[in-house]
């Protein structure tokens, strides 16, 4: 009797420890397949996220080759331009010898400074012989140029006498006056087109020095021609825009 109750248990046992090593069996089967499942989810979020990384990657390539084309152009567009500048530079002061003349580069523009007593009399915006002469060499020097040409009068900081202000009530226009008529001289005498010409008065307020010496103020009483590059005759093509980046719909985990 009591064998037949011991076997009795060992089967209960053993039936009950089957049961419950087939239910941990598969619960551990759906916790693998679940990871399974998210590993391969993940990875193809992390594809789709390296797809995209490469995307952007290859157009960012792109659109910097582009930028170091524009930059390269824009780099022997300048030399060209500095070269002639030198070369107008270099004709202009040996034509231009004169004392009362300086020639100044700074940043991309030619100046030629003259002093107003070899252009005009005190007062006075009628040109002088020996200033056309002058601006006769300069003219020859620069006529073939596409440069715009820009007359700039300037004086020093004493008042308009009395006398000359019926026609010229200050500085300003005494200034403007000058500049108007040197441009007007080079467009009639030189057939320069006047769209390249442009005409401005200072007044007293662009010195080259301090109005402290009479040496001074003679060097701010004048006539400066600036050659300004002219800007391109027709629109410059724009730069070719980026390559567009294609949407990706994938995201980073």
């Amino acid at each position: 009797m009591k064998h037949s109750i011991y076997l009795a248990v060992m089967t209960a046992g053993a039936f009950l420890t089957g049961c419950v090593s087939t239910s941990t069996f598969e619960e551990k089967s759906a916790e693998l397949a679940a990871c399974e499942s998210r590993a391969k989810s993940e990875l193809a979020a992390c594809n789709a996220a390296r797809t995209e990384t490469e995307t952007k990657l290859t157009a960012a390539t792109q659109e910097l080759d582009v930028y170091r084309k524009v930059a390269e152009a824009n780099k022997q567009k300048l030399e060209v331009v500095q070269q002639r500048e030198n070369q107008l530079r270099e004709r202009m002061q040996k034509e231009l010898t004169d004392k009362s003349v300086e020639i100044e580069q700074l940043r991309g523009q030619l100046t030629v400074r003259m002093l107003d007593k070899i252009v005009f009399r005190s007062g006075s915006a009628v040109i002088l012989a020996e200033g056309m002469e002058v601006l006769d060499k300069l003219v020859a020097v620069i006529a073939d140029s596409s440069d715009i040409i820009r007359v700039e009068g300037h004086t020093d900081d004493t008042p308009i006498s009395d006398k000359l202000k019926v026609k010229y009530p200050s500085n300003w226009e005494l200034s403007a006056a000058r500049a108007s008529a040197v441009a007007r001289y080079i467009e009639t005498k030189h057939h320069i087109n006047p769209k390249r010409l442009e005409s401005l008065g200072f007044s007293m307020y662009h010195p080259v020095a301090p109005n402290d010496t009479d040496e001074n103020k003679q060097r701010n009483r004048r006539v400066e021609i600036v050659l300004k590059p002219a800007p391109e005759s027709e629109a410059a093509p724009a730069m070719p825009a980026p390559p567009e980046m294609p949407e990706t719909t994938g995201k980073a985990p």
